[in-house]
């Protein structure tokens, strides 16, 4: 649905951002759910697309499912020594109620692997996100907008606890998909200092363990039950650097999990070690959005197929729409890509080179 095809002013931008800051510094914090909640936003409008001044409706369904794949690892224990060190995520009695919702998931599905539960009991999966969209809708959608001295500014979503969605403001999908990375930045600073401080969960941070790699920085799924189905694709070689791989091979994000940290199938492809550790979290260069595009539709239906029966997300057109939105940024911030040449590792992204981006 678009109301107009102009993208947001400078000024809407700018007073966008400051409400953000507003949100974030004068909420007050009952648990975990506000960071999440914004994250979840930010990464679904990259998946809408939307490059102007759009309105944009996400169902609650939709967020509840980002909401697991970001308190999944959240439902293990902190530390490895003691299994009962599952960090309170409240500040209120008891644990949140996502993460318990997961962690009755886990038991009932009789794993902690996320994609191996989503297949092994879809009853299960699709209650646990219809339980999770209902909690979502009561509290963090409700409240998410109002700060602490009650004040309350609607800028982001008029909500209405009649609708089964979120419909966002017309030029907020944008901005949400614009500025995601400053956006989960701060997020998820915001969220591992509620964690550290919370009062229930000081006992746990005597080791020497990184919190914010545990909340954040893990992938959250294992990829080598990828390595069969990807090797028969590319025939055994390297995506990047066409040689036969020797060795172990390795499953690399395509746009890399630092900048969208939701894994969907087809953002996948097989490396050898020197590439896929020289790659690192840049986007590969150019010539390589066009060989990920012919492979999707050579080999696209066959991935989805395969990736239903491995329990991971399989949509084609929501994993290449997040890759053009990778791409379309570095344009619009002149970043530096990667290629496998060894003498020219990083150069400035040339749009030129990119005809088939909008395709």
């Amino acid at each position: 649905m678009r109301n107009n095809l102009y993208r947001p002013t400078a000024d809407f931008q700018i007073g966008f951002l400051n409400n953000i800051q507003w949100l974030l510094e004068s909420s007050s914090y009952t648990s975990t759910y506000k960071f999440a909640l914004l994250i979840s936003l930010s990464n679904l409008a990259i998946e809408s697309g939307i490059d102007d001044n759009s309105t944009y409706s996400v169902s609650y369904l939709q967020i509840a499912e980002q909401f697991i794949h970001l308190y999944w690892t959240h439902a293990l224990p902190f530390s490895k020594q003691d299994p009962d060190s599952i960090l309170r995520q409240s500040n209120t009695i008891g644990q949140i109620k996502v993460i318990n919702c997961i962690l009755d998931l886990q038991k009932e599905a009789k794993t902690i692997k996320l994609n191996t539960a989503r297949i092994l009991n879809t009853y299960k999966w699709e209650s646990t996100l219809k339980e999770i969209a209902r909690t979502i809708k009561t509290y963090p959608a409700k409240h998410l907008q109002s700060a602490e001295n009650k004040s309350h500014r609607e800028f982001l979503y008029h909500y209405d606890s009649k609708s089964k969605e979120i419909k966002l403001n017309p030029g907020i999908a944008y901005c949400l998909a614009k500025f995601s990375k400053i956006i989960n930045k701060l997020c998820q600073q915001y969220w591992s200092e509620f964690v550290r401080k919370n009062r229930h969960n000081q006992e746990y941070f005597n080791e020497d363990l990184d919190l914010y790699y545990f909340l954040f920085n893990q992938s959250r799924q294992s990829l080598n039950m990828l390595v069969p189905l990807l090797s028969d694709i590319q025939h055994g070689y390297c995506f990047y650097c066409h040689n036969q791989i020797k060795g172990t091979p390795e499953v690399d994000h395509f746009i890399p999990w630092s900048k969208y940290q939701i894994d969907t199938l087809h953002n996948f492809v097989l490396a050898d070690h020197s590439c896929n550790n020289s790659k690192r979290d840049y986007l590969a260069e150019e010539r390589f959005y066009d060989s990920w595009l012919i492979r999707n539709q050579d080999y696209g239906k066959l991935m989805n197929n395969e990736g239903k029966s491995l329990g991971f997300i399989s949509n084609i057109l929501r994993s290449e729409t997040i890759v053009r939105w990778a791409y379309q940024v570095a344009i619009e911030h002149n970043d530096l890509v990667w290629s496998p040449d060894k003498s020219n590792r990083l150069r400035t992204i040339n749009p030129a080179l990119l005809q088939n981006l909008r395709g």
